[in-house]
């Protein structure tokens, strides 16, 4: 490891993979800690935090998911297949030569404040699951939203198998079972399909109503077309009836099919990006249900009272983000990061840094290659103690005055991350350009 590296980055995905590129560029030493053997966090098939399942495609487009200076191969498809994300990463990462930098098989077990201990600065002290302890003055935390399963607990006991979809990988489980998935998230929706294609019967328990979005509408990627389409209107008002309007005539409407009415609109919940589901409900091969109300041996009954014998239950219920070797007298990790600046700056510590702790309605390159441009003014701007760098310091103490755009998205853990990806981008792309001035 660099003796002298003044920055560590936790974690090699794709947060750390751009923390990583950024601080290249801009010519701070770093050093990247991961606990897997390679690049790719969630990405990465055989990585201990994978969630990679055999049918995983990115949701996001490819021209919204990829990073500016470094664009996908233009032969790639629309929405490339989790294994050609992973090659992709990759060789973003080898294209920076960030394997120097990278040390695998790493983990971090606790960290501490270090008080004056860098040269006379505030720094970090990490001790490592090797047993060594090292030294830095900034740590970056970018080890990603989906760490520790959710699960929700039902009343009773069940006596088949059970699952979390982030331990899910392949649907020959499922052929000759009676299948339940627990989850309307896009994981749930996308394993309900695969249980749909594969099992003797196949359900999927929601709570409540969603909007259902095409992976394609007028032969686009449907990001690319919401992109375009908003130019065309004055008012959000305008554009989410038009989308509206043109979902339903492409037949997206689950209502139509005999799902529950959403009780949120569209702009006020991540829609469902998934163009299988909607069909397969439509011809029987998705029994949709809702919420569960208690297990009993091998049977399940619902919220409606009808219940159904289940041979496997798979639950699609989220994760929570889980920082084990962080006290929580640093930052209060358990109760989400939504209550930081930017969801990347704490109020109390300088050098101190979370990198990917958001969702995005959009692919992940649009938030990266924004996000990045302040990672660098920030580490700039604090050494020149700039101008910028003081108004930045007053702003995060006043994180809950601004408007990011999360009120007007439903209150549920899983849209505790959500924003309005403009007013993010457009304050972020604000604070950057302060940071970076003279």
């Amino acid at each position: 490891m660099n003796q002298n590296a003044p920055v560590c980055i936790i974690g090699a995905g794709a947060s750390g993979i751009t923390v990583g590129k950024t601080l290249k560029r801009a010519g701070i030493g770093f050093d990247i800690v991961d606990s897997a053997q390679d690049f790719g966090g969630n990405w990465l098939p055989s990585g201990p935090s994978s969630k990679m399942y055999e049918s995983t495609h990115l949701i996001s487009s490819r021209t919204n998911t990829q990073f500016s200076d470094l664009p996908m191969d233009s032969s790639w498809p629309a929405y490339p297949r989790h294994s050609l994300f992973w090659q992709y990463l990759r060789q973003v990462a080898a294209h920076h030569d960030l394997g120097r930098h990278a040390h695998f098989g790493l983990g971090v077990e606790h960290m501490e404040a270090a008080p004056g201990a860098w040269d006379g600065a505030d720094g970090w002290r990490l001790r490592l699951s090797d047993g060594s302890s090292r030294l830095y003055r900034d740590v970056v935390v970018c080890n990603g939203l989906l760490r520790k399963p959710r699960r929700i607990a039902y009343p009773g006991e069940f006596t088949g198998q059970q699952l979390h979809s982030g331990d899910y990988k392949t649907a020959t489980i499922f052929r000759g079972k009676r299948v339940l998935v627990i989850g309307g998230g896009n994981s749930g929706c996308d394993i309900a399909v695969d249980a749909g294609q594969n099992a003797s019967a196949a359900f999927h328990s929601t709570r409540r109503g969603y909007h259902y979005l095409p992976k394609f509408i007028d032969s686009r990627p449907t990001q690319d077309w919401l992109m375009s389409e908003a130019k065309r209107f004055d008012t959000p008002e305008a554009y989410w009836a038009h989308v509206k309007a043109t979902i339903r005539l492409a037949g997206y409407d689950g209502t139509a099919y005999g799902l529950p009415q959403p009780d949120h609109d569209i702009d006020q919940a991540h829609p469902i990006m998934n163009s299988l589901l909607l069909y397969h409900v439509g011809h029987g091969d998705v029994l949709p249900k809702p919420d569960v109300a208690r297990f009993d041996g091998g049977r399940v009954h619902f919220s409606d009272g009808s219940s159904e014998e289940i041979d496997i239950v798979v639950h699609a219920t989220g994760f929570e983000v889980s920082l084990p070797f962080m006290d929580k007298s640093i930052v209060d990790w358990t109760r989400g990061l939504s209550g930081i600046f930017l969801h990347m700056v704490p109020p109390r510590h300088d050098n101190l840094l979370f990198f990917g702790y958001l969702n995005a309605p959009s692919g992940y390159g649009n938030v990266a290659n924004t996000t990045a441009r302040f990672i660098d003014g920030y580490f700039k701007a604090r050494e020149r103690q700039s101008r910028g760098w003081r108004v930045l310091k007053e702003l995060k103490l006043r994180w809950n005055e601004l408007d990011l755009g999360q009120d007007r998205y439903m209150r549920t853990e899983r849209h505790a991350h959500e924003f309005d990806l403009w007013k993010y981008l457009a304050t972020v792309n604000f604070l950057a350009s302060k940071l970076s001035a003279a």
